[in-house]
């Protein structure tokens, strides 16, 4: 992807430093705060039983198979955890955190390369303080190490459109495919759809035949068959069928996973790619006056971003984190459009301030509520006595501070005459919200999401080695297991499992995920030696019970 003749020493620079300040800000207080459920501590989870059991082909949760998800990114976990220690908090998060850092890096300089160094720069900060990417960079997930094979194969693909012949990039991008697929998914093949929308809508049709494409699928069958092989042999037919036949039919129509109507994404991106989606209707049209000028880089951008959006629109399972793939592309499209805003001071102001202004009366008025309401409505999914607890009515006060300062700082910024302003609050907006959620919010709300209170509760009552049993989901309370190590030895799934196990001659322990339910199962027949303590976990009531 990089020319070694090219090699721009100052851009490189530039790159490197917003790499370690990016890594800085996302490493900030990443161990203040424990994993949020239910993603992450079974992610977490799953990497900390490969690496305990060494077992690095068949991913297990609670010493169980997990068909869920393929090994590869859990066996990174794993072994990076294993070299700096063991499973916790900080370390299964770190690796995330290192992919994010290193591809914002390479697209900073590959940009700057390409279009000069402002705008790879700018779009480098734009893509670090995109709320859901900066958010996901700091969460143990499958999707940053998709988009960072992904992003990377689609742009090596686009180098190799510009060749005469086939080259190296044409087999390390579809290298890169097969591990992305490896990584999570068959998704990682979306390069390929998007490079040739924009070798067929730029009339480079014929360029198409620079990419050795049989060679390359046998490539990229020959990374994702040594797990295909190795899945089959260790796990046999059922393992096979369950983790990769079903998982590719029904995730893509929907029918497992998270199915959405067609327009889900129109009205979730604007949302979830903020701040900096309040200029995409500017930007668009920016974009559309300057049709005729527009880099080549720009214009694959903009195909590489309707492409993706239009791919997952159609595709049945929908979440906002799907359209991380076309992140990079976003941030390319908006640092090009500031890009032009900051060199020409006679480019009209009507593009940012509009957007501006709107956005900074949303703030204000989201902190305004916040100060008068904010109590009222968590009180309603939170027991008053947890919030108070947790400090939680200082952090709304905080949260509503920021929002009605920052909020007038974008309207002021409004009204300057120098356009970097406008630039330098929104990039402030994004690292004040990242630094007063990792730095007080999540910390404050950790005793009421968090398992690990549960956990260790679990652990001390476990005094004789007793069974422990789960009324409930194994993917959505393995967090537990993430804490204490302890497995569940059952996982009830009727009221007349749970009451046979509790009523047992023998000591046990069990965990419900929902009090309500166990409370109506019970009544008028719980034993008054039973010993139960309750949790909170976000709008979820748990509970532990011992029934000796």
């Amino acid at each position: 992807m990089l020319k070694i003749l090219h090699w721009d020493q100052k851009c490189f620079t530039y790159s490197l430093v917003l790499v370690l300040l990016t890594l800085a800000l996302y490493i900030f207080n990443i161990g203040g705060y424990d994993l949020g459920a239910p993603d992450e501590p079974r992610y977490g989870e799953v990497a900390r039983e490969m690496q305990v059991d060494a077992n690095y082909a068949i991913p297990h949760l609670n010493n169980g198979i997990y068909h869920e998800k393929p090994p590869l990114f859990f066996g990174v976990t794993a072994l990076f955890t294993a070299l700096v220690g063991k499973a916790t908090v900080t370390t299964v998060r770190l690796p995330v955190i290192i992919l994010a850092c290193l591809l914002l890096g390479l697209l900073t300089y590959y940009f700057g390369t390409r279009l000069g160094k402002k705008v790879g720069v700018i779009a480098g900060l734009i893509l670090a303080t995109t709320c859901n990417f900066f958010w996901m960079a700091m969460r143990v997930n499958l999707d940053i190490p998709l988009i960072f094979c992904t992003t990377l194969a689609l742009i090596l693909l686009y180098e190799e459109l510009a060749g005469t012949k086939p080259s190296y990039k044409s087999y390390l991008a579809f290298f890169l495919m097969g591990v992305g697929t490896l990584f999570k998914s068959q998704a990682a093949l979306i390069p390929i759809a998007v490079i040739i929308v924009y070798a067929l809508l730029s009339k480079k049709g014929k360029q198409l035949k620079n990419i050795p494409w049989f060679r390359g699928f046998l490539l990229y069958l020959a990374v994702v068959a040594v797990w295909v092989v190795s899945s089959y042999i260790i796990g046999g037919y059922s393992y096979f069928k369950v983790t990769i036949l079903d998982q590719i039919v029904t995730y893509s129509t929907g029918a497992k996973g998270h199915p959405g109507p067609f327009y889900y994404y129109l009205t979730s991106f604007p949302f979830e790619a903020l701040p900096w989606t309040i200029f995409i209707i500017p930007a668009f049209y920016y974009l559309y006056q300057k049709r005729n000028e527009l880099p080549d880089l720009v214009k694959f951008a903009l195909i590489w971003f309707i492409t993706i959006f239009i791919i997952f629109s159609i595709i049945g399972s929908k979440r906002g984190i799907y359209l991380l793939q076309l992140y990079p592309a976003f941030a390319l499209l908006i640092a090009w459009f500031f890009g032009k805003h900051l060199e020409k001071p006679t480019e009209s102001f009507r593009g940012l301030r509009i957007p501006v202004i709107c956005f900074g009366l949303l703030l204000f008025f989201a902190g305004l509520l916040i100060s008068l309401k904010g109590i009222t409505l968590i009180h309603k999914g939170i027991d008053f006595t947890l919030v108070s607890k947790t400090g939680f009515i200082l952090a709304l006060k905080y949260s509503a501070w920021f929002l009605m300062v920052i909020a007038i700082l974008f309207i002021t910024s409004a009204f300057t005459k120098r356009k970097i302003f406008i630039f330098a609050v929104t990039i402030g907006f994004s690292i004040g919200a990242l630094l007063l959620v990792k730095g007080i919010i999540l910390p404050t709300m950790n005793p009421i999401k968090s398992e690990r209170y549960l956990a260790e509760d679990l652990a001390k009552l476990r005094d004789k080695g007793q069974s422990v049993g789960l009324w409930g989901s194994v993917n959505n309370d393995s967090g537990i297991i993430f804490y204490n190590g302890i497995y569940f030895d059952k996982v009830l799934t009727s009221n007349q499992e749970v009451k046979a196990f509790l009523n047992q001659p023998n000591e046990v322990l069990m965990v419900s995920d929902d009090a309500d339910k166990f409370f109506n199962t019970f009544t008028g027949e719980i034993p008054k030696d039973w010993q139960i303590k309750r949790y909170q976990l976000g709008l979820s009531r748990m509970l532990l019970i011992k029934n000796k």
